[in-house]
């Protein structure tokens, strides 16, 4: 790993393992704290700056020969650090979880999940959190019914423009399967000898769409814009046509003239 990225990953890493500290010493005279919690909160913060500093240390001693003169030690290496630091910090995040459950049941909150939602959001008592909860279920119920409402609209207009669709076989075919290039495939394969298109770069390969059966969502392309190669090697003009499944994508019947 390039040393200027590296020192960057681990400064960084350990200023917001610093900030995170200083929050759990913050809290020592928040609601809800007592004796053991302190003392759980306290240990959490240690174990967090701990990990800073070993963060920000490793960074320091990257620099010139300081590693090799202060921490001449082989088993202090890019594996060991990182996990001595993550290791830290799990034991931080275990006892900050430990002092949540403690300050939760001195508040009256269900459990230590309950009270550090309530804690982020400056919630100190569960009858602010009761409310808090009542607010969330009706922003969550007005959602589900704004979601289902423009699903209901979206599968409506869905349905308004096929039923539009079904008086124009091109409309229908080009909102399901791509007839252009299903056919364009089949009529190329239909061919005895070689093939060529002479449509232009504006101009589609196939000039019409017609139902051919309506009922069953049977589609028939038909073109002129191509030529293909008789038995004795010449090119002449040919008129197509192709018939599929405008549904399930399926060629029918291919024409060649």
């Amino acid at each position: 790993m390039n040393k200027v990225l590296k020192r960057g990953i681990y400064g960084i890493w350990g200023i917001l393992l610093c900030l995170a500290a200083l929050e759990k010493f913050g809290d020592f005279f928040a609601a809800g704290t007592g004796f053991w919690s302190v003392v759980v909160l306290f240990a959490a913060g240690v174990c967090q700056l701990g990990a800073a500093l070993v963060a920000i240390s490793w960074v320091v001693l990257s620099f010139g020969t300081l590693k090799e003169k202060y921490l001449p030690y082989k088993f202090v290496n890019n594996y060991t650090v990182p996990v001595l630091i993550i290791g830290l910090a799990i034991v931080a995040s275990v006892a900050r979880s430990s002092s949540d459950e403690l300050r939760a049941e001195k508040l009256g909150f269900k459990d230590g999940k309950e009270f550090s939602v309530a804690r982020k959001n400056n919630i100190t008592n569960t009858t602010d959190y009761a409310k808090y909860e009542e607010e969330q279920r009706i922003k969550a119920a007005d959602k589900t019914a704004h979601d289902a409402l423009l699903a209901a609209e979206k599968e409506q207009k869905a349905k308004e423009e096929e039923a539009q669709c079904l008086d124009d076989a091109h409309c229908y075919a080009s909102k399901h399967k791509a007839g252009d290039y299903i056919c364009k495939v089949a009529v190329e394969n239909s061919a005895q000898y070689q093939f060529k298109w002479t449509d232009g770069v504006l101009e589609p390969k196939f000039s019409s769409y017609n139902w051919q059966d309506k009922n069953r969502k049977l589609v028939t392309l038909y073109g002129h814009r191509a030529q293909a190669q008789n038995g004795f090697g010449a090119f002449k003009n040919v008129e197509y046509s192709c018939t599929f499944n405008a549904d399930t994508g399926e060629v029918l019947n291919v024409n060649l003239q």
